[in-house]
């Protein structure tokens, strides 16, 4: 059974309960009438449950919330408040000309009838304004989520878009960079040449094949995270120190693709890196968590960057792991960790 379905058995359950305890207290009914009363009108409330079902599953279709509330509740309301009275009077028509029972005719010709049809009117209205207001909470929560789902999902493509383009470029200084070093290396160092470009050529394969990627195990990212170093190494030489200190047990758990390639470009981007002040990178893992730390020696220029690079990475883990990353800031040093999935 549905919540919505407990939610209306519990209304039914409800009303014939308060109605038998008034008859009982008010009316002083004797028990074996107040039975049968109970049960007419728990098939009546029943029969006004099926109908009202019948009833707004058709309005959903002619005459949906989307087109006006109150054009939908009013018509509703009145049309279910008219079949519960007049299903009320069938049944007890039927009870006394039809089956003959004594109890009913004498609760309609007794000096309570009036009170007592005052009290039916008012379970009535009671019970149909129930049931219209069960249903259109359920609706409108219905439809908050749907479009709190949509609200996410659009937000989670927007994210993933963002982050596919991160994947799909390398920064332009880096491919400027590493032409130009391999340029000089073709006259110093041919045989080093060939490596570099080989080096240059699984950086960019990785970055194709993990397009369609949503994520790779550690090892994977690693292993071209390697070459992408020597890259670096090739241009900084002992200026830019990178650090490995990586458990074994975590190798098969998953990360976003090209997440370290990002994190270690943002290092040498923003910082200064020469012989003097060597930039020096630590890689590692504290359980089910990759930490990537660089000493801050901080550039009073910066290279063009619009700073999305981070913040888009933010945003994708928080769709794919309920634990953020985080980035913590010293005088020293620069922290971001990165939960492992």
């Amino acid at each position: 059974m549905s919540k919505r379905n407990k939610i209306i058995a519990l209304i039914v359950i409800l009303m014939v309960s308060g109605s038998t305890f008034i008859r009982w207290y008010v009316f002083e009914i004797d028990a074996q009438t107040n039975v049968l009363l109970s049960l007419i009108s728990s098939f009546v409330l029943f029969s006004t449950v099926v109908f009202f079902r019948k009833l707004y599953a058709y309005f959903d279709k002619v005459l949906p919330y989307d087109e006006g509330v109150f054009k939908r509740l009013i018509p509703q309301i009145l049309i279910t408040f008219v079949f519960l009275n007049l299903l009320t009077r069938l049944v007890l028509y039927l009870g006394i000309e039809i089956f003959r029972i004594e109890k009913f005719r004498f609760l309609v010709r007794s000096e309570l009838t009036h009170l007592a049809r005052v009290t039916g009117t008012v379970t009535q209205v009671l019970a149909v304004g129930l049931l219209n207001l069960t249903h259109f909470t359920y609706y409108s929560i219905q439809k908050w989520q749907e479009n709190q789902l949509r609200a996410s999902n659009l937000e989670k493509e927007k994210s993933q878009v963002q982050f596919d383009n991160l994947k799909n470029q390398l920064n332009p200084h880096f491919l400027f960079n590493s032409l130009t070093s391999l340029d000089s290396l073709i006259q110093d160092d041919p045989a080093l040449a060939r490596e570099f470009l080989q080096q240059l050529s699984k950086v960019f394969r990785y970055v194709l094949k993990s397009k369609e990627k949503g994520l790779v195990s550690l090892e994977t990212e690693l292993g071209f995270i390697k070459n992408y170093v020597s890259l670096l190494k090739t241009r900084f030489a002992d200026a830019l120190v990178i650090v490995f200190d990586i458990a074994d047990d975590t190798l098969d758990l998953q990360i976003t693709p090209v997440t370290l390639q990002i994190l270690i470009e943002n290092a040498t981007k923003h910082n200064i890196i020469n012989e003097s002040n060597p930039l020096r990178i630590e890689i590692k893992t504290e359980g089910d968590v990759l930490s990537i730390s660089n000493n801050l020696q901080r550039k009073k220029q910066l290279e063009t960057s619009n700073g999305q690079g981070l913040i888009n990475l933010q945003t994708l883990y928080g769709f794919l792991s309920n634990r953020e990353i985080t980035v913590t800031e010293t005088d020293q040093y620069f922290t971001v960790t990165i939960p492992l999935i």
